[in-house]
């Protein structure tokens, strides 16, 4: 029986303990999914960076003029700037120099061209001509 003046007080259960490791999990997936996401995006935009940067009607620094295959990378530079000494006439994605006679050839006022690989290893061909 119990007492009429101290009624009996109901057991309470003992708090539970949080787990920091299962804090420190989340948080560490968190920061994991953002990174590899962050990563993800920094590659897409900087693929997308070249496709613009050596778009149709941009100039580039150089005009290679050599019948011999030369390695050369065009850097991508205002029109109006004295450096730029070639216009590129037309951009084709996904192919390479071996290309270049079927892809340039119809193309008026070309001069040269340039292959660039981009960082994902895709190619793209530049038919370039004077300024």
């Amino acid at each position: 029986m119990s007492d009429p003046i101290f009624p009996a007080s109901p057991e309470t259960p003992a708090p539970k303990k949080k787990s920091k490791g299962k804090i420190f999990l989340i948080i560490a997936v968190i920061l994991l999914v953002l990174c590899g996401g962050g990563a993800v995006l920094a590659y897409t935009l900087l693929n997308k960076a070249v496709d613009v940067a050596y778009a149709e009607g941009k100039c580039v620094d150089i005009l290679p003029t050599s019948t011999a295959a030369v390695a050369v990378t065009p850097k991508p530079v205002d029109c109006s700037d004295a450096k730029a000494v070639a216009k590129i006439l037309k951009v084709a994605d996904d192919k390479t120099a071996a290309d270049a006679q079927a892809v340039c050839g119809d193309v008026p006022n070309v001069v040269s061209f340039v292959q660039i690989i981009k960082a994902d290893g895709s190619n793209k061909l530049l038919c370039l001509g004077a300024k």
